[in-house]
C-alpha cells in the first residue's frame, strides 16, 4: 500500500523507457519487453528530499523492487510484475492520462 497523500506512477514508451512518479520524485529506466518478459535497467531518479513520514523509505523500496522485475501480466486494467521466483514486485492500476 501506498503512504498517503503519494501516488506511484509508471508510463511506457515505445521506444524503450519508463518514466514516472515513485511517490515524490520523478524517475527514469530503460526497460526491455518480450511478453511475459520484461526488465528494467537501473531507475534514475530526481533527488528532491520529501516530507512526510515513509515517503523516502517507500521510494526507495519502489525502485528496488522495480529493478528485481521479470515477467509481466495483463489482466484487464491490471498490470502485474513479478520476479523471477513468482513473487509480486509491483502492480499498477491503468488510467486514463489527463
Amino acid at each position: 500500500s501506498l503512504v498517503r497523500g503519494t501516488t506511484v506512477t509508471l508510463a511506457f514508451d515505445a521506444d524503450g523507457r519508463a518514466s514516472g512518479s515513485a511517490g515524490c520524485n520523478n524517475f527514469t529506466a530503460g526497460y526491455e519487453a518480450n511478453a511475459p518478459k520484461l526488465r528494467f535497467k537501473a531507475p534514475a531518479s530526481t533527488r528532491k528530499m520529501c516530507a512526510g513520514e515513509g515517503v523516502m523509505e517507500q521510494e526507495a523500496a519502489f525502485l528496488a523492487a522495480l529493478e528485481s522485475v521479470d515477467t509481466m501480466r495483463f489482466e484487464g486494467d491490471r498490470l502485474e510484475l513479478r520476479q523471477a521466483d513468482g513473487a509480486l514486485a509491483l502492480s499498477f492500476t491503468r488510467t486514463d492520462p489527463e
